[in-house]
């Protein structure tokens, strides 16, 4: 009987562990040079490998002579591949819903591309840049993030529809739409024989443009990140000083799994929530921000452009130096803020969706009709 009891024991533990563990987002298919994987703050394969599993809420970084394209798993409610190109940057996330599963790309810079089809339900699948949102339907499609906050759609199979905030546009099999700083979303013809070669050539173009006068780009840059810096470091250290993030730090260091039923939870979750709200809000913008000026850095860096003036006393070099200065403390605070995210989702039933929140499919308001 004392045996019996001790097997039922090690079968509900396992099946405890089974039920917390997350539902994977996908597997490398392939990948070609330096491709990282960063999960919860913190680098977890560098370089990935083929067969490597991705998970929501990871951040995939390619280098500049890099991609990797990414088997999607079922629990996304689809088949098919996302492709992440080189020079980028994505996050990948996933809503845990088992009747309608929402999965969300979220493209901080650089281009991805995809080809899909749903196997089951009825699943949402969304692209998320810093100024539209894009839902797709049974689409090959690609979306680039340009050095000058452009964004373009291209679909070459099926249909998406693209959101800035203000309007819809649906972006048929052969289209594209692009989405300029200060500019409502529109359909612009595709002027070349294949989708890939004008994609190649707006991407291109969009860098050529700033390259013939970094600084003017720069000095927009330069202010938007100095604002961004100093509300993210506001918005961030009451969440450094949590009381309940430290509890959630420890208990996690220590192996300690949250009881999802403890009186303590709600408390500490409601405790917790609005400083994580604060934080997300900021870093939304500052974040795409940060990673843009990383692109256009490497286009800069040890030309003549650096001697050139962002203001009085103050050149395009030395901004460069101060965001290189800055950025070990900047990482340091983002990967806290992703454990953060990632400690309040297991005390959610495994979602880090945030009440409130305005980031992911939210950013623009309901998506009504974007389902697959």
């Amino acid at each position: 009987m004392k045996r019996l009891a001790v097997s039922a024991m090690l079968f509900l533990l396992a099946v405890a562990a089974w039920a917390q563990s997350p539902k994977a987002f996908g597997t490398v298919n392939y990948v070609e040079n330096t491709v990282s994987i960063v999960r919860a703050g913190k680098p977890v394969k560098a370089p990935a490998d083929i067969g490597d599993q991705l998970f929501p809420d990871d951040m995939i970084k390619t280098a500049g002579d890099s991609y990797v394209v990414i088997d999607l798993d079922k629990s996304t409610g689809m088949s098919g591949t996302l492709t992440i190109k080189p020079g980028s940057v994505v996050y990948l996330r996933l809503s845990p819903d088992a009747t309608k599963p929402r999965s969300t790309i979220e493209l901080i810079a650089g281009q991805i591309g995809s080809k899909l089809s749903k196997i089951s339900g009825s699943p949402t699948f969304q692209v998320s840049t810093e100024s539209t949102v894009m839902g797709v339907r049974g689409t090959t499609f690609g979306v680039s993030a340009a050095v000058n906050g452009s964004i373009l759609i291209t679909c070459t199979e099926g249909m998406v529809t693209a959101n800035d905030g203000t309007m819809n546009v649906e972006v048929p099999a052969g289209k594209a739409a692009e989405k300029k700083p200060a500019e409502r979303l529109r359909l612009v013809p595709v002027s070349v024989s294949t989708m890939e070669q004008f994609e190649a050539s707006w991407f291109a173009d969009a860098i050529e443009a700033f390259r013939a006068d970094p600084a003017k780009a720069l000095r927009d840059y330069e202010k938007r990140y100095t604002d961004l810096s100093a509300k993210f470091a506001t918005a961030f250290d009451p969440l450094q000083r949590s009381e309940v993030l430290s509890k959630w730090l420890r208990e996690d260091s220590e192996g300690k799994t949250p009881a999802s039923r403890s009186a303590e939870v709600p408390k500490e979750k409601k405790a917790i929530i609005g400083t994580l709200l604060e934080v997300r809000k900021v870093l939304f913008l500052f974040e795409r921000i940060y990673y843009r000026l990383v692109e256009l850095s490497a286009l800069v860096s040890g030309t003549t452009a650096e001697r050139q003036e962002l203001r009085a006393g103050f050149t395009v070099g030395d901004f460069l130096r101060k965001l290189e200065s800055e950025a070990g403390a900047l990482e340091r605070k983002v990967n806290l803020f992703r454990q953060a995210e990632r400690l309040y989702a297991l005390r959610n039933e495994g979602s880090a969706d945030l009440p409130g929140s305005s980031s992911s499919s939210d950013f623009f308001g309901s998506s009504d009709g974007w389902d697959f």
